[in-house]
């Protein structure tokens, strides 16, 4: 009787038991999709982290907490690779896409740029491009259509359209910048003063001029202000807010768990509009002038090639006349999205390399004086008697140690940190299984000895193209040690004839990427260097700074700017 009662009263935990064991199967199983579905999963043979494989958050809480304390990720995430021997690592960015690869070997980048462009593109994932400027040919992938959207530009950077509309803007911007500087020098009583939104301003007047014909002032009512002390207003300083902030939307996106969603947030915050109404208002308005302009000018004789007076003008009349030419009518310049993304692209791509650069450059000078001194020795040798060269003399004169500073400027800068691009295909790197679709940050920098690679390891696009320059490993030779210094000298060779010349190729330099995609405004980029570089250095000796105004830490946005940027000048 006994042994019933016990057996009805645990009936229900006995009852019970299967859907114990069934809940606890299910939380098993639960689990074990969830690690599968968004848990990293690393490629084999390829080094990773092994504790940040085992989170679901991946690399993202090491490298956020790297960011907080360096303020940039791009080279302590290049500089794992010494840490695991390897020139290729993964890390595991967010929870819904592959891992992410890292290149650190400056000949293989430069590869991967040049010559694998067939299995390579450009990353177009949802990103800051796709943000702001999605029409533009920065955020698009490889296509015909981006060929030939690519191909409407290319004259905007040809030599001569350069040389005879863009240079002389290029200089008076650059002018102004001296002369902005003889005022503060002679308020600063000899003491450092900080010239990042100096560079940012001269940049943005020089780069604004170009694309749209027309000045912001920028410098020019910074120089009113300090002779006055009362506050210019200018409408630059709001399209110079605008401009910036490209910047603010890069830290949105670093820490972003789920860019997508972080975009689509952000495109509805008041900030953003506010941007994109200053933005858009600006645009129409210089589309709408240019294009009445033009239809003056079409409308009498000839094409009106004459009247180009920046890269807007040259695009927009060609467009004009094609349509003219083809008897439809002229279109309207303000609801042609690829022109509008295309100029605001020419703006950002063009303001911030050249300013972050030319901060780099006045730091390296003030901490390198026989560098210094070899340069403005060189450039008066170049250009003799009391005044700065014409723009024409100063792009026509070969000056071999200006030519060097700029490259040497470039590689210690590392302005772009990295290049970002996708395996189009199932492919290799390396020796490695790189399935399509894998996101590759291909590191620009050549500022340390990459791990070595064994040839065989190699891709066969790199081996041949060192077989063909009778190129021995670059690690090896002696302009390519002690790479943590600032040294011009390393761009010279000598020639036949035993002389020294400047020598472009002399190290691995990544800085504007190559091939297809490598960066379009390159001559435009390294014609204001030269210039801004040969006026300030011919009117102002850099002086040492003290040492809490002399950090070279890098403050990385979008780019890698210096915290710090201060100067200390005397005339020269």
């Amino acid at each position: 009787m006994s042994s019933v009662v016990y057996q009805v009263a645990n009936l229900p935990g006995i009852m019970a038991l299967p859907y114990l064991v069934g809940g606890i199967l299910v939380v098993i199983l639960l689990q074990f999709l969830f690690k599968r579905l968004f848990y990293p999963r690393p490629l084999p043979g390829i080094p990773y982290d092994k504790e940040a494989a085992e989170r679901f958050t991946g690399d993202l809480p090491n490298i956020t907490a790297a960011y907080k304390e360096l303020t940039e990720w791009s080279y302590p995430l290049g500089r794992r690779s010494l840490k695991y021997g390897s020139p290729i690592h993964q890390v595991f960015m967010n929870p819904f896409v592959g891992p992410y690869l890292v290149i650190d070997d400056p000949r293989e980048v430069s590869d991967l740029a040049l010559r694998r462009s067939k299995e390579f593109d450009r990353n177009t994932s949802a990103g800051i491009w796709q943000t702001l400027i999605p029409h533009s040919t920065i955020a698009q992938a490889t296509t015909p259509e981006w060929k030939v959207q690519r191909k409407i530009w290319q004259d905007t950077m040809h030599p001569d359209f350069l040389r005879r509309v863009v240079s002389k803007n290029i200089y008076a911007a650059a002018h102004d910048l001296t002369k902005l500087w003889e005022v503060r020098c002679s308020q600063s009583r000899g003491r450092p003063f900080d010239v990042s939104s100096d560079f940012s301003f001269a940049a943005l007047d020089a780069i604004w001029t170009v694309t749209f014909g027309e000045r912001l002032d920028l410098v020019n009512a910074q120089t009113r202000m300090i002779e006055t002390g009362k506050k210019v207003n200018t409408k630059g300083l709001d399209m110079h807010t605008t401009v910036q902030y490209i910047n603010k939307l890069a830290k949105t996106w670093r820490g972003s768990l789920w860019p997508a969603l972080t975009r689509w947030r952000l495109k509805r915050s008041s900030e953003y509009r506010r941007y994109a109404e200053v933005k858009d208002r600006e645009i129409d308005r210089i589309l709408l002038d240019a294009s009445a302009r033009f239809q003056r000018v079409l409308d009498g004789s000839g094409d009106g090639e004459e009247h180009d007076t920046c890269a807007m003008d040259l695009v927009l009349r060609r467009n004009m006349l094609a349509a003219q030419k083809a008897g439809k009518p002229v279109p309207d310049p303000t609801k042609d999205e690829k022109l509008r993304d295309e100029l605001l692209l020419f703006i950002y791509a063009g303001h911030d390399t050249t300013s972050t650069s030319m901060q780099w450059f006045v730091k390296l000078m003030s901490n390198n004086q026989e560098a210094q001194t070899k340069l403005r020795d060189a450039l008066r040798s170049a250009f003799p008697g009391d005044s700065l060269p014409d723009v024409m003399d100063l792009l026509t004169k070969d000056v071999p140690y200006l030519n060097a500073t700029i490259e040497e400027t470039l590689r210690c800068g590392g302005v772009v940190g990295r290049l970002l691009r996708v395996a189009l295909t199932d492919t290799e790197l390396f020796g490695h299984k790189i399935p399509a679709g894998t996101e590759v940050a291909a590191i620009t920098a050549t500022r340390w000895h990459p791990p070595p690679v064994p040839e065989e390891r190699r891709s066969a696009t790199s081996r041949a193209a060192a077989e063909k320059a009778g190129w021995t490993d670059w690690t090896c030779k002696p302009n390519a040690q002690d790479l943590d210094r600032f040294v011009p000298e390393r761009w010279f060779r000598l020639d036949g004839n035993g002389k020294e010349v400047f020598d472009a190729n002399a190290l691995p330099q990544n800085a504007f990427g190559g091939g297809t995609r490598g960066c379009f405004g390159k001559r435009l980029g390294m014609m204001e260097l030269r210039i801004m570089i040969t006026l300030i250095v011919m009117s102002f000796k850099f002086l040492p700074v003290p040492s809490e105004l002399n950090s070279f830490q890098a403050n990385e946005e979008l780019l890698r700017p210096p915290r710090q940027c201060f100067v200390k000048l005397e005339a020269a």
